[in-house]
């Protein structure tokens, strides 16, 4: 992983946690949107295309996904997850929307191919296990959380 890839990620987990933060202690209604694109398990690319091929192509699409979203909307790989942190702007704007809108208008640059399985999850929640975890684990355990749950806890993304 490049240095650059760890202190991206590490940004984003501080803010990240920060926003868990916030949200759990003042139950405020914080509307954000956590995008999550699994590009295929590190091994299963490691071996289809050799390791130094696998690692390039999750950094060029580190940047691609940078260049895609907004600047207001924070983009992070953490193994070969995509993690992507989109603010609600205003606040009746419903991310899903926004999060099509962006990836239709990107769609030419190869990036609907992998986004078309996308995970859109919507913050604050109403399920209150989700908000349970919020306050118990880390920012790393709880997008684990989320990648392990995502067939119960995501908002569907048609794009």
């Amino acid at each position: 992983m490049l240095i650059e890839d760890i202190e991206n990620r590490d940004r984003f987990l501080f803010i990240f946690e920060w926003l868990m933060a916030v949200m759990s202690r003042y139950m405020c209604a914080m509307q954000f949107g956590l995008v999550h694109i699994d590009h295929g398990d590190k091994n299963e690319l490691g071996d289809a295309y050799g390791a130094k091929d696998a690692a390039e192509q999750l950094v060029a699409m580190t940047s691609h996904l940078k260049a895609v979203f907004r600047n207001t909307d924070l983009v992070a790989r953490i193994g070969s997850d995509f993690w992507i942190i989109v603010p609600y702007t205003p606040a009746t704007e419903q991310v899903q929307d926004k999060v099509r809108n962006i990836m239709q208008d990107a769609a030419h640059d190869g990036l609907k191919a992998v986004g078309q399985d996308a995970s859109v999850f919507c913050f604050p929640s109403n399920n209150q296990e989700v908000n349970q975890k919020l306050t118990e684990l880390s920012g790393i355990e709880f997008l684990a959380y989320l990648k392990a749950h995502r067939h119960l806890l995501f908002s569907p993304l048609v794009v």
